[in-house]
């Protein structure tokens, strides 16, 4: 399509140019541009009002943003030369590029003629795998591109010029007023696609983005354990060797961020030796993540996954894993998620024997893949109707307390069920009592 359409841009003198990402790719990878990927367009010479009669001819189109508007149609972003004012559709394309984040985003790409137009040394850049500004001060008109650039950066495995690292690091603070949406997204994309989470995220302290969005985390490299248990040494360092550990075909974000945040209760915790730390971790977890995300099913699972995450250890320690146990924690848990969580944080420490607990996760899968589909309550609501109990209050303690005892293998059948209330005889307040037992 961008082809017919920079037909149609030059019979009104406009140019057509493939920026960005496709071009880049292609000096890096040697990818050619597909017709079907995403491709971001600037077009030059034309108005907006010219533009848009353009692209109704080639179907539906949208214009979306505010500081940085782009036309959408198919798989085109589209964008026109802007100064100060907006759209500026007699701006030369030598000003123009000044908007390009980095001199490897600056290259642009004539499909008409075949040609490439490089003025800021983007190929050479892209040789010496250095990332350098265009602009200094265009630069900063979008703060996203603060961390952006650490994420292309650890996405190419690219250096940045010590005149781009210190613009950003004496401007990071900026990214406080990018929607935390947005700052999600490229959170997301170190979490799930970097081979090394932990390289980017060591790139991202460097400019002193941990300090700042994570300065819990950050906090964490004060935070020394037992060399016994943790040779790597301290908190941080842990953190971001369990980023790593997780393939990417393996990751999730809620597990990702889980792992992320599994241990910050530890800097609370210390004179204790960490006792406690699990819940700690998750309470300073559901304290932070609003600044990033208000997914509830997102935030409920990554919750889950911390205040949890030691528990196969524990159950190991303590000689419990079996199937009662594994079924009880079943029902607070996603186990398989929560086994991902475990293995990233067994591995992720220096060098140790970590047989035991590595079979101990393939014990614990077995078992739930064995009893996964007995944890469905035999007993319901109408069960209780026909014995006699009336709706309300008592309905929901007597069929937890049943939940509970059918989790521990008291019971394998509805029949088994009833005669246990039967011969228990069973009174309000003892299954108050049975209920408000702490969970396994």
């Amino acid at each position: 399509m961008y082809i017919k359409l920079a037909e149609e841009i030059k019979k009104i003198n406009g140019c057509l140019y493939i920026v960005g990402g496709a071009v880049r790719d292609f000096f890096i990878f040697d990818k050619p541009i597909k017709k079907n990927s995403n491709i971001d367009i600037e077009i030059l010479g034309v108005s907006p009002e010219q533009i848009e009669k353009i692209l109704a001819t080639f179907g539906k189109w949208k214009l979306i943003g505010t500081l940085y508007k782009v036309y959408l149609i198919d798989n085109l972003e589209i964008t026109l030369p802007r100064d100060d004012n907006g759209f500026n559709p007699i701006l030369d394309i030598k000003t123009s590029i000044l908007n390009r984040d980095l001199t490897i985003n600056s290259l642009y790409y004539n499909p008409l003629t075949d040609q490439t137009l490089d003025l800021y040394n983007g190929k050479s850049d892209l040789q010496n795998k250095i990332l350098r500004y265009v602009d200094r001060k265009t630069f900063l008109d979008d703060p996203l591109r603060l961390l952006r650039t650490i994420e292309l950066a650890g996405r190419l495995d690219f250096e940045l010029s010590q005149n781009l690292k210190r613009l950003i690091s004496t401007n990071f603070h900026l990214i406080q007023n990018i929607p935390r949406e947005r700052i999600m997204g490229e959170l997301e994309k170190i979490l799930l696609n970097h081979k090394k989470p932990s390289k980017t995220f060591r790139l991202l302290d460097e400019v002193g983005g941990i300090e700042i969005l994570f300065p819990n985390l950050y906090l964490s490299k004060k935070i020394i354990q037992d060399k016994k248990f943790h040779p790597e040494g301290d908190v941080f360092t842990h953190t971001l060797m369990t980023l790593d550990i997780l393939k990417p075909s393996e990751r999730a974000t809620d597990l990702m961020i889980a792992i992320l945040f599994h241990d910050i209760g530890k800097n609370l915790t210390q004179n204790t030796n960490f006792k406690g730390h699990t819940k700690v971790s998750r309470e300073m977890f559901l304290d932070l993540i609003g600044k990033f995300t208000d997914n509830k099913k997102l935030i409920s699972s990554a919750s889950n996954l911390i205040f949890y995450h030691a528990t196969p250890l524990i159950l190991m320690l303590n000689d419990k894993t079996n199937k009662v146990t594994i079924r009880k924690l079943a029902v607070q848990v996603n186990i398989l998620k929560l086994l991902k969580v475990y293995r990233a944080d067994v591995l992720g420490r220096g060098q140790l024997d970590n047989s035991e607990e590595l079979e101990n996760i393939k014990k614990i899968e077995s078992i739930y893949l064995e009893i996964k589909g007995e944890l469905t309550p035999l007993v319901n609501g109408n069960h209780l109707l026909s014995w006699g109990y009336k709706s309300g209050k008592e309905f929901k303690r007597i069929l937890n307390y049943l939940y509970r005892l059918q989790l521990e293998e008291k019971f394998t059948n509805v029949e088994q069920a009833r005669d246990i209330i039967e011969n228990e005889k069973l009174e309000n307040k003892k299954i108050k009592k049975n209920n408000g037992k702490k969970k396994v």
